[in-house]
């Protein structure tokens, strides 16, 4: 059985919405859905591919199996972990430049700060408080890239950097590595948006970082770039 929240998602979470973080009202219980046929539209304006209802109309793809509602079919098919998509490259593409002196170093190694910043939620809920006295957590990102989001062992969503916060999707951003070693960050059109520096960054954009740049996500999480010694 699935719960309906107050904006009318369905939820696999009693509690709290598992897809807005909105509270759930008590006999707000319904059925469990089934996905629709693949093509077919889902029912109140659910996902044709896994039943997982759409609770942005204008996002591009569904955040559960990343169906592009656009072009009509399905999403790339997942990638295993701990295996790192080899990048496209072009037949005639040119080699990359040499690093230049105090530029970014080829293959340098970073780190992602990770920290909850209590003064991100302006709109607190009773029901899901801002935890406290949650240490920052130090993810090397040494590979190609890393997802950021909610984990979901149901859907079998484990993203490299979980995050425990309502306000993030599941698949909500990935921060990339660029073929001269800088990294870049993806917005993967999450259902609140991801700001970098304090500003909103457009979904599916890819935007090149630089060290000590800060990205904010859900209601309270903090993520910082440095540069590894």
């Amino acid at each position: 059985m699935t719960v309906r929240c107050r904006d009318g998602h369905e939820s696999s979470e009693p509690d709290y919405c598992s897809v807005c973080g909105a509270p759930i009202l008590s006999g707000s219980s319904s059925g469990s859905r089934a996905a629709s046929p693949s093509g077919a539209p889902g029912p109140s304006g659910a996902c044709p591919s896994c039943g997982e209802p759409r609770a942005d109309p204008d996002a591009r793809f569904c955040e559960v199996c990343r169906y592009d509602f656009v072009a009509k079919k399905a999403g790339p098919p997942p990638q295993a972990r701990g295996v790192a998509a080899a990048p496209p490259v072009a037949a005639s593409s040119p080699a990359p430049p040499p690093a230049q002196p105090g530029g970014p170093k080829v293959g340098a190694g970073w780190k992602l700060l990770v920290s909850v910043d209590a003064s991100l939620d302006t709109d607190p809920d009773p029901a899901a408080p801002c935890p406290s006295g949650e240490p920052e957590h130090v993810f090397d990102f040494d590979g190609a890239e890393m997802l950021v989001g909610r984990r979901d062992d149901r859907r079998d969503i484990r993203p490299d950097i979980p995050v425990a916060d309502p306000g993030s999707s599941r698949r909500h951003a990935k921060f990339v590595r660029n073929a001269d070693g800088s990294v870049a960050l993806q917005d993967l059109s999450s259902m609140n948006g991801t700001s970098l520096n304090g500003a909103l960054v457009t979904a599916g954009s890819r935007q090149t970082l630089k060290e000590g740049d800060e990205i904010t996500l859900g209601r309270w999480t903090r993520i910082q770039l440095r540069r590894k010694p």
